[in-house]
């Protein structure tokens, strides 16, 4: 798994596996079959594809539509 800290001004959609902390001023996007843990914040919303797993320790400035993957949150 791969681990990227870092500040997203836009819209990102993620395809690999792996961790996130840091911002996302939009929307953030988790392709199918990707597992990610995501930490930080998220400005808009939070969009989980079929056979994504999403392991959130996140703030969520928008809403999360999960759209058949696997949502975790995570304390």
């Amino acid at each position: 798994m791969s681990q990227l800290y870092s500040m997203i001004g836009g819209n990102h959609i993620f395809s690999k596996s792996g961790t996130f902390e840091g911002l996302i001023a939009k929307d953030a996007v988790i392709e199918e079959g990707v597992e990610l843990t995501l930490k930080g914040m998220v400005g808009g919303n939070v969009v989980v594809k079929p056979g994504a797993a999403l392991y959130l320790k996140a703030m969520v400035g928008g809403c999360i539509h999960n759209h058949g993957g696997r949502l975790h949150p995570v304390t």
